[in-house]
């Protein structure tokens, strides 16, 4: 792309506009749960319609169920994609940020209404404001920006404003990936990271151990084989075995590999020695680690214990985030971005990591180069008044841009 086609495309961009589409999406009301996004998703589809972009509203199968057993109607959870067809329709570039948000707790302890989307001191404040409607906002209106300037690809951008991401993405991202609505050959992930240029993502896995004992009368304990004590000796090697040696699991950008004991369920009776009991553990495993080497470090332990005091046990895998994100700083998409983040705020960045989950997982380990970039602070997050910067979510919505027409040029 030329410099005059680039700044044709940056003309289109109005900040007031930009501002308040992403007070419209605010005051839609998106939480979860129950994550009903219709009235959000609709606002998108609109604006991208409006631009003359093909898009549509995707409702995942009625058996896409969350892990949560949370009972949404999936009726309610659309997600939406906007495709932008060029001369080829490969290379494809994917813009995804999720329309869903965590709900308000504690509305009274806001500054403004968090679904009033209020401008002050040059932050626009609301739920989602950062997480992750600014993200979805500066996507969209980046499109539509190319859009309306009339600029032909080469290749494809597609948008893709996606429901269900606060819930694991089984109804959002992950169903459409499966379904085959999302084949990308780059991937960016809208989420919050003051916009830096994120290469990297921990994997999330959650397992479930059963220890098997033996049950017995509480009065005569000798005879059985108290499922809490394996499980507490389980639990005490864990933290003074495996803990420490993941923290010397360590990646350039991101925090250390970790392990949590998140909760454990065991006994029937106080007068009956426990013969069952069950631990969840939640495991963060950054590139280079897999999902069998994860699962190896905890039966290793198991295997260890049970040859001291003899016992049965199972793991079973509870959900299977997917695999850790690990691209490389020198992938064109990331010095891409890097190089229109450094033109349009004048500042030279470096690359880092997203310590939070997303559903870049989705898309990792398949050989697509993957980044997360939008912004607000990532601490806002989840927050009270969670807010952003309008100077952050215009110089995003540039930045996106630039990137798609570099990378589709």
């Amino acid at each position: 792309m030329n410099n005059n086609t680039e700044k044709k495309v940056l003309s289109m961009i109005n900040d007031n506009e930009v501002v308040e589409f992403l007070q419209e999406l605010i005051r839609c009301k998106s939480t979860y749960p129950p994550g009903d996004t219709r009235e959000v998703a609709k606002v998108c589809l609109r604006k991208l319609i409006e631009a003359g972009i093909e898009a549509k509203l995707i409702y995942p199968d009625e058996d896409a169920k969350s892990i949560f057993n949370d009972n949404v109607d999936n009726k309610n959870i659309p997600s939406v994609i906007g495709t932008i067809k060029g001369k080829t329709d490969k290379p494809v570039l994917l813009f995804n940020a999720h329309i869903d948000t965590v709900s308000v707790e504690d509305p009274e302890n806001w500054k403004h209404d968090p679904f009033s989307g209020v401008v002050e001191d040059g932050y626009i404040y609301g739920r989602g404001a950062g997480d992750d409607k600014s993200s979805v906002a500066a996507q969209v209106m980046a499109a539509v920006a190319i859009a309306r300037a009339g600029i032909e690809l080469n290749g494809t951008l597609m948008v893709n404003p996606v429901a269900d991401e606060e819930a694991s993405a089984f109804r959002g991202t992950h169903w459409l990936r499966d379904k085959g609505y999302l084949n990308p050959d780059y991937v960016i992930i809208g989420e919050q990271t003051n916009n830096r240029v994120s290469v990297a993502e921990r994997a999330m896995l959650w397992l479930e151990v059963t220890i098997k004992g033996k049950a017995a009368h509480g009065a005569m304990p000798w005879e059985g084989n108290n499922a809490i004590y394996r499980a507490a000796e389980f639990i005490r090697l864990i933290e003074t075995d495996l803990a420490p040696r993941l923290k010397e699991k360590t990646h350039p950008y991101l925090p250390h590999s970790t392990v949590n004991v998140s909760k454990i369920n065991a006994g029937i009776n106080s007068n009956v020695v426990p013969e069952l009991c069950k631990i969840f553990i939640d495991r963060r495993y950054i590139p280079g680690e897999t999902r069998e080497s994860v699962i190896n470090e905890i039966e290793d332990l198991l295997i260890r214990l049970s040859k001291e005091t003899p016992f049965e046990w199972e793991l079973e895998v509870v959900w299977d985030g997917g695999a850790p994100v690990g691209t490389d700083p020198q992938e064109p998409l990331v010095q891409t971005l890097l190089n229109a983040v450094e033109e349009i705020t004048g500042e030279k960045t470096e690359p880092t990591g997203y310590k939070q989950g997303s559903d870049g997982r989705l898309f990792a380990g398949r050989g697509i180069p993957i980044v997360h970039f939008g912004p607000s602070d990532p601490a806002v997050g989840h927050s009270t008044d969670e807010r952003v910067s309008i100077r952050q979510l215009v110089d995003a919505t540039k930045v996106y841009a630039l990137t798609a027409l570099r990378m589709l040029s």
